[in-house]
């Protein structure tokens, strides 16, 4: 184990006993994950100066050619698939969410902290400029290929910036995902933005909301996380399949994240095909031994591990089933 690793396994065993101190039925902001948020703010600050730092000089006046952008509702398995693809050859990302190219000019609190949604009259004069010369910074000549949940509530920006961009849209069980990100809630895992007023949710009251922050997320501050995470489910794939109504089918590719599961070898060379990519032997070792390369999870996954949380996903099934529906999914709880 390197010292790196170390260090972040007893950074989680510390978060793990301070959620673990908490009452029964208590969500709160443990010190530790407050400190975290603080740091990795911090830390993308510095990050997203020292990019425009390198790229002061870089001429970028053209949108770089043909990138990809994965969509998905958080908790979807978006970063599975992104780091599958990530692997090839000729693609060049960010190490993780692109944050860095995003934040500068369209923060929410830039906006009233209305949502993470945008559309093209959010672009700023100046913005395209910089973040084609980030993009090349981060990518060099490769091909850019990003991964940002949020981008699901963006297509419209993302299609103004990048005219000829092609977009990977991952599908999910709605009782899953929603589960997942239930469960993150209460683990204050993926903690977002430290809102202007506080939540009154029926199990957490506080300020740090947790993934992307849909549009009218206030009319839902006081309900339940089982609300807001359907909300979630249904605000990221709702507004992505009506926005990606608008663009050329053949910039558009789909895939089920159950499907990548069941078969990953075939789906990644339907996926690279559909790309223009050609076949990777990197991304074929990593698709045909996935259980070598867990992705970060909040617990370990298992099958129908939803119906843990049963109780929480019945009453919210009026809410995401339609959604569900529309993606291709069963919304029969017995027969999932």
């Amino acid at each position: 184990m390197t010292m790196k690793s170390h260090a972040k396994d007893i950074w989680d065993r510390t978060k793990r006993r301070a959620i673990s101190r908490r009452p029964p039925g208590v969500v709160d902001d443990p010190l530790p994950q407050r400190i975290e948020v603080f740091v990795r703010r911090r830390l993308l600050h510095f990050n997203r100066l020292w990019l425009r730092a390198r790229s002061a000089g870089t001429h970028a006046g053209t949108a770089p050619e043909r990138p990809i952008f994965i969509l998905g509702c958080p908790r979807s398995g978006t970063t599975l698939l992104f780091r599958l693809l990530r692997r090839h050859e000729l693609l060049g990302a960010p190490l993780g969410e692109g944050h860095i190219l995003w934040n500068t000019y369209q923060h929410p609190r830039l906006k009233g902290w209305t949502s993470d949604r945008l559309t093209a009259d959010d672009i700023h004069p100046d913005e395209p400029g910089r973040i084609y010369a980030g993009i090349t910074k981060i990518a060099g000549s490769a091909r850019f290929m990003d991964k940002t949940p949020r981008s699901s509530l963006r297509v419209p920006y993302l299609n103004e910036l990048f005219p000829d961009a092609v977009f990977v849209l991952l599908k999910r069980n709605g009782p899953d995902t929603v589960s997942s990100l239930i469960e993150g809630w209460t683990l204050r895992h993926g903690m977002s933005y430290r809102l202007p007023e506080p939540l009154d949710l029926a199990e957490y009251k506080g300020r740090f909301w947790c993934y992307l922050l849909p549009p009218g997320w206030r009319e839902w501050s006081h309900s339940s996380i089982p609300e807001v995470a359907a909300l979630q489910y249904v605000s990221s794939y709702e507004t992505a399949l009506a926005d990606l109504a608008h663009i050329p089918k053949e910039r558009i590719l789909e895939l089920r994240f159950e499907d990548l599961l069941a078969r990953p070898e075939m789906e990644i060379a339907r996926i690279l095909e559909g790309l223009g990519l050609p076949p990777s032997k990197a991304v074929t070792a990593m698709a045909s031994d996935l259980g070598a390369h867990p992705v970060q999870t909040t617990s370990p996954p298992r099958p129908d591990k939803w119906r843990d949380r049963e109780d929480q996903i019945r009453p919210i099934m009026p809410l995401i089933a339609p959604t569900m529906a529309k993606l291709g999914y069963d919304t029969t709880l017995e027969l999932l």
